[in-house]
């Protein structure tokens, strides 16, 4: 055993994960020590000990110092912007894809799940078919990263290679993989074993882009191509159509260094980020952080702080640099039920009968604390936004079908087309990306009556 490791686990006040460890095979023994060795034990007393709580001073949104309200959001003139941008070849798009599916009833990455109506294509087969039309449209190839985790890189990779990039030329795609940090007991601060001779890891958030970009070199894999604008999504929201040139426009028309996209939230207790004004400084806050004020409403009755974060972003590349530079972004506590083993000598997993555990993760939207200028753009929810978080109900596959239905079956009808009751129409990338695309393609009069793709 390391005794420079032994130190690092003492002082951490971890050692117990040494405890029975003669009894592991040499081989799992051997794999354990190595992964011991990748953890900074310093940095995760740090993470333990929880952030700052950006929510206790927030004020509603109206007094965010840069919003760009609808319908002035909806500009041409923004829109021809980030067109001429992605013609000029700054922009990259970046997808964020480290989770599996749990909530949704598998461990397949939430990237392979067959999101589309009737095609049942793929989230990240709807994301390629986008990223494919956008790039021919500017008429260069556009940049793709997809950051995986630990628990998605290897079926992540697979898919991309048995689909053949589905279409793209691999040297516009780059996959790179984030970090990852223990989960620790709620009680104790004790590092928890996901069996024996394994530690229970969590990825370090989507904030963890930061620290992957600089560990993959994929800094200077985007400024040997000159891009300096990164288009950020979560692989879980089939209604982004990436890169949105709108709000790339916005983005360099208001000399942003971090954009976001806002949709009104439903209610006081949905689970989304808020974007709010923090000592002058727009921030995004999880509702969690908001405590009572989630409530708040105007004279009106409508929420105060209104505007929900879609995890939609235009980044800077020069701000995402600084940050990897500087000391990176803020560690936040996530309390969770995760099931552990309690010792290397059984292999038994324990189910926890309450939220047992701390994982630990940063998020991307605390980059708006650097930024000079950080950006809100609200956009329209029924197009934007429709996430898919659990297996049924509200925020779920369920609704993610048929809200893209909803949208495509608009998309017709407001080019003169009658779609039947029953019909279930999907509008692929390549045929159109938006309402003024399917106006063009549709003959008014047209009678849509079965279940089709149009592609």
């Amino acid at each position: 055993m390391n005794d420079l490791l032994v130190r690092q686990l003492a002082d951490a006040g971890q050692l117990h994960l040494l405890e029975e460890i003669d009894l592991l095979e040499p081989a799992v023994r051997k794999r354990f020590e190595s992964e011991l060795e990748l953890i900074d034990w310093e940095g995760l007393g740090v993470a333990v000990a929880g952030g700052d709580r950006a929510g206790d001073r927030a004020e509603a949104v109206p007094e965010l110092p840069h919003l760009v309200r609808q319908p002035e959001a909806s500009s041409p003139r923004a829109r021809d912007r980030g067109e001429a941008l992605l013609a000029d070849g700054r922009v990259a798009v970046v997808t964020v894809a480290g989770g599996r599916g749990s909530r949704l009833g598998s461990d397949s990455p939430k990237g392979l799940f067959p999101v589309m109506p009737v095609s049942r294509r793929t989230l990240f087969e709807h994301f390629a078919a986008a990223i494919g039309e956008r790039s021919r449209r500017a008429g260069r190839a556009i940049p793709w990263l997809v950051m995986t985790s630990h628990v998605t890189d290897a079926p992540t990779r697979l898919f991309f290679r048995q689909q053949d990039f589905f279409g793209l030329d691999p040297g516009q795609v780059v996959l790179f993989q984030q970090g990852a940090m223990p989960v620790v007991d709620v009680e104790t601060g004790r590092v928890l074993l996901a069996g024996a001779g394994q530690v229970a890891l969590n990825p370090d958030g989507h904030g963890g882009l930061v620290a992957a970009l600089r560990r993959s070199g994929m800094f200077e894999w985007l400024s040997e191509r000159a891009v300096d604008t990164l288009f950020y999504h979560q692989v879980d929201n089939p209604a982004v159509l990436p890169p949105d040139p709108l709000l790339v426009g916005w983005h360099h028309e208001r000399g942003s260094q971090m954009t976001t996209r806002v949709v009104p939230r439903i209610a006081a207790e949905e689970r989304m980020g808020v974007a709010v004004s923090v000592e002058g400084r727009t921030r995004i806050v999880e509702y969690l952080e908001l405590l009572d004020s989630a409530a708040a409403t105007d004279a009106t009755g409508r929420l105060r702080f209104w505007a929900g974060n879609t995890g939609v972003h235009v980044l800077d590349k020069d701000l995402l640099e600084r940050a990897a530079d500087a000391a990176g972004l803020p560690w936040h506590r996530v309390r969770r039920s995760v099931a552990c083993a309690t010792g290397h000598r059984s292999a038994a997993v324990v189910q926890p009968e309450c939220r047992n555990a701390w994982q630990l993760e940063k998020y991307i939207f605390d980059l708006l604390a650097a930024a000079e200028t950080g950006l809100v753009v609200e956009g329209d929810r029924a197009v934007d936004f429709l996430p898919i978080k659990q297996a049924t109900g509200a925020d779920s596959l369920e609704s993610a079908r048929s809200g893209l239905l909803s949208l495509y079956r608009g998309w017709l009808e407001a080019a003169g087309a009658t779609v039947h009751p029953d019909a279930v129409v999907e509008i692929a990338p390549g045929w159109a990306l938006s309402a003024a695309d399917a106006a063009g393609r549709v003959d008014s009069g047209a009678v849509f009556g079965d279940s089709i793709v149009l592609e």
